[in-house]
């Protein structure tokens, strides 16, 4: 838990294409849950507008985002063409490197102050 990483990403759709994005997210998530163990959720949501999109991610450690970050670079192609990024924050004690990797994005890094999880 202490290494755990949270990331929040915002997209925005373009032309309205969420049918064609949501194809492609298909396949990467595919892709991603059987190439990447420390990948913990990589759930997509729209806005009811449908103009914006969020990408809620969690990781077991800082390796495991940089990982994926190299793991769904086959993808980027295919997605450019429906959304555009937008903003990047980081939840958690990102390591040096993903601090680095992040940076000439401008993410907003966040350190955790207090949990609570409840088993369901």
């Amino acid at each position: 838990m202490q290494d755990q990483i949270i990331i929040i990403a915002t997209l925005k759709l373009i032309d309205n294409k969420l049918e064609e994005l949501t194809e492609v997210i298909n396949d990467l998530q595919a892709h991603c849950i059987n190439t990447e163990k420390g990948m913990l959720q990589y759930d997509w949501y729209v806005s009811e507008e449908s103009d914006f999109i969020k990408v809620l991610e969690t990781y077991t450690n800082s390796d495991a985002v940089l990982f994926h970050f190299d793991n769904y670079k086959p993808f980027v192609s295919r997605m450019n063409d429906y959304r555009s990024f937008v903003s990047l924050e980081v939840y958690g004690n990102a390591s040096p490197a993903l601090r680095n990797r992040v940076q000439k994005i401008n993410a907003q890094h966040f350190k955790g102050i207090a949990f609570l999880h409840q088993d369901t």
